[in-house]
């Protein structure tokens, strides 16, 4: 494999453990914030359509509350991933398709969309810098 796969490949399990500790949340938060402290950059902004979330914690208590917190269980699966790589720079996008199923109600939902991410090449490894979710209507 060469080095360019490999770290498209890297990125691609980074982004993949960020959607298995979002699932996470629903069944045991503290585990689901402990797999989310070596996912971020110090400097992470996201941007899921409510407002800019700026630093790490604040896309953890996100995550742990307004999304997955208000739900049973949680599924993330991602599509159709275009990674693209410029030294310690990388852009990646991903169709999103997720079920949940409401806490308060049981009602089974699906959330469609997309992700573009920014990720940084660190001493610790990749981490994603930037989250923009788009959810289609």
């Amino acid at each position: 494999m060469s080095a360019l796969a490999e770290q498209a490949l890297a990125i691609a399990n980074l982004k993949a453990r960020y959607c298995a500790a979002a699932d996470r949340v629903a069944q045991d938060s503290a585990e689901a914030r402990n797999l989310f402290a070596d996912i971020f950059t110090a400097d992470f902004i996201g941007d899921y359509g409510m407002g800019l979330l700026e630093g790490g914690q604040a896309i953890t208590d996100f995550l742990c509350t307004a999304i997955a917190g208000n739900s049973l269980w949680v599924l993330h699966m991602l599509h159709s991933p275009q990674i693209e790589i410029d030294g310690d720079q990388a852009a990646g996008d991903w169709t999103v398709l997720v079920k949940l199923k409401r806490r308060e109600n049981g009602v089974i939902d699906t959330v469609l969309g997309r992700y573009s991410d920014q990720f940084r090449l660190t001493p610790q490894g990749w981490r994603i810098a930037r989250v923009r979710f788009d959810r289609l209507e």
